[in-house]
């Protein structure tokens, strides 16, 4: 069984490592895992921190895995990160917890995992809630002998009348009285475990929200989906509350404001609705100005986050500087030498700043086996089938956690400072390009490496003017980096930043036209595209593709072109490609372009 713990963090260094550092009172080594059969991962979701998180927890805690989101995602989109990453992992449950909590019972996976198997139907479970020491609402009621026993969540029940959370027990001292385990209207998103099925079947959290009421509407998601949702009283947490947003600050009052309505109006009664709508005039009347801006902003149609009430990071840390990306395709053979050119010393790897994820995809010929020797080095993924080019490398960015990222095709091989020779150029760049390098045949001579975007008008240059590279790929003679409109992906380095402006590799397409359609997606965000000629790679072109069949490559050819160009300039396109290789000047060999 593998289970994922997901935390995000915002600026709460101490408490996030006093968090993991409380982790280790957990006790997984259980009779009911089946002799202590139970693989537990950590990852904590960083949302562009500035106070030094991340430098400290990876030096902390470096087996822990740490995402930088390169931006604050909120409650939503962090754990969305972490679920994402966890979910690739292969993880069977998710206990979602606040990184402001800190570990009460060794036993507390144990406990909630042995809730969520009693019942197929159970869902979603939370545990038993104290208050923190020192950080309950009314301290003046507490003696000693109370602190650390108040409870702050003992089970509950949504109040669809008011559109809010009601605690059992809250600002109870505990006496054994919520000690039951049951089924509940309410879970904590505090403290959740999630069964991949909920999962599977509702996806993950809305980000519209941001923060607040996400985890209602996740939890009513689920429940209309047939799944139960349950509180477990054998186990308990603590947790320090608000120490993220703030009792009663501007970013509580704006989210709570806005996301109660957002929540309110698609799932409340007629007459609730109503109630909402009187409540949210008379905030615009005399409401705090952050409640005011909260009902404007919903009735404007306006989610996620609200950039006024974010501090903008002044510098964002990373785990990693780079993580390498590799999907096989029935291709072990060249895996494996790319892997081990990868580790030679002169390649520039650099195995405590660097990671590498080999993707099988699909198990007809999987690497796995030819791997043995490699794999405490890297971190391997397996998909049951061949889910193509895009959605391989995705599902490896996606799991990667570098500042920049890396592509590689299996028929790469690296050479001589290939790889620190892009690091080196894309830190020139200061992460703000799009990095190819130079590409070698097997006997080192020089491949055509980069491309001009495919047109009517560079089929004609091409042909007919005899203008090498104008449409078909082509090399440049710089010695230095030069600024190109595309670059082929056999071996591309993408920063982190860029990732998350522009987005992943298009999907619409099995393999073919994913480079050319990046590129262009690169040109519209004004992002450069720059050949690097001194980090040198060779390539056995066509080693993937081969391994595919002709006639099955030639219909997903033909099926890219026509959802890159579409049916009709594909048409013309092929029209004049077809002329040019009967009446043009040149005879040019067949790519990819080539309809």
């Amino acid at each position: 069984m593998k289970i994922a713990i997901v935390t995000v963090n915002y600026n709460g260094k101490k408490d996030t490592l006093e968090f993991l550092e409380s982790l280790r009172k957990l006790n997984v080594a259980d009779p009911f895992f089946g002799n202590g059969n139970c693989e537990l991962k950590v990852v904590i979701v960083d949302n562009a921190s500035s106070d030094g998180s991340v430098f400290a927890i990876h030096q902390s805690f470096p087996k822990v895995d740490v995402l930088q989101t390169g931006g604050n995602l909120g409650f939503s989109g962090g754990y969305n990160k972490g679920l994402d990453y966890a979910n690739i992992w292969g993880a069977d449950y998710f206990l979602l917890i606040n990184n402001d909590s800190l570990i009460k019972d060794p036993n507390l996976i144990v406990e909630l995992v042995k809730t969520a198997e009693s019942d197929p139907k159970i869902g979603l479970v939370s545990p038993k809630i104290y208050f923190a020491a020192g950080f309950e609402f009314h301290k003046q009621r507490y003696g000693e002998k109370d602190s650390g026993k108040v409870i702050w969540y003992g089970g509950g029940r949504f109040d669809w009348d008011n559109i809010g959370s009601i605690h059992r027990g809250i600002d109870e001292v505990d006496k054994g009285q919520y000690d039951k385990t049951e089924e509940m209207e309410i879970i904590s998103g505090a403290c959740v475990l999630i069964k991949k099925e909920v999962i599977e079947k509702i996806g993950m959290f809305d980000e519209k929200y941001f923060l607040y009421f996400e985890d209602s509407d996740f939890v009513k998601r689920a429940r209309n989906s047939g799944f139960k949702t349950f509180y477990s009283g054998q186990a308990a947490i603590y947790h320090k509350v608000s120490r993220s947003t703030g009792i009663g600050s501007k970013i509580t009052d704006y989210y709570h404001t806005r996301n109660r309505l957002i929540f309110g109006m698609q799932y409340g009664r007629l007459r609730t609705k109503f109630a909402l709508f009187r409540e949210a005039v008379k905030l615009i009347l005399i409401g705090r100005s952050a409640q005011r801006q909260g009902v404007l902003d919903y009735y404007l149609g306006l989610t996620g986050g609200k950039n006024e009430l974010m501090k903008k990071s002044t510098k964002i840390e990373y785990p990693l500087k780079l993580s390498i990306g590799i999907v096989n395709y029935n291709t072990p053979d060249l895996t494996v030498k790319l892997l081990k050119s990868i580790l030679n010393t002169n390649s520039g790897f650099n195995p405590k700043e660097m990671e590498i994820i080999v993707l099988d995809n699909g198990l007809t010929d999987p690497c796995k086996n030819q791997l043995k020797d490699l794999l405490p080095r890297i971190k391997y993924l397996q998909s049951s089938e061949n889910e193509g080019f895009s959605k391989g490398y995705n599902k490896t960015i996606r799991f990667s956690r570098g500042e920049y990222f890396l592509m590689f095709n299996s028929d790469i091989e690296v050479l001589e400072k290939g790889i620190s020779e892009l690091i080196s150029a894309e830190d020139s760049f200061k992460g703000n390009a799009v990095l190819g390098g130079k590409l070698l045949f097997p006997d080192m001579s020089d491949q055509d490496s980069v491309f001009h975007l495919p047109s009517l008008k560079g089929a004609f240059k091409e042909y007919f003017l005899a203008r090498k590279g104008s449409y078909f790929m082509y090399l440049p003679e710089e010695e230095k980096p030069t600024k190109v409109e595309g670059a082929v992906m056999a071996c591309l380095l993408i920063p982190r930043k860029i990732l998350n402006r522009v987005g992943l590799l298009d999907e619409r397409t099995f393999i073919f036209f994913e480079d050319i359609e990046y590129a262009r997606r690169l040109r519209k965000f004004n992002i450069p595209v720059y050949f690097v000629p001194s980090a040198r790679f060779l390539h056995f072109h066509g080693g993937s593709t081969k391994r595919i069949g002709q006639e099955k490559a030639n219909e997903h050819l033909i099926e890219a072109s026509k959802k890159y160009h579409g049916r009709f300039y594909y048409t013309l396109l092929s029209f004049v490609l077809r002329l040019g290789q009967l009446f043009g000047r040149v005879e040019t060999p067949t790519t990819k372009w080539d309809s």
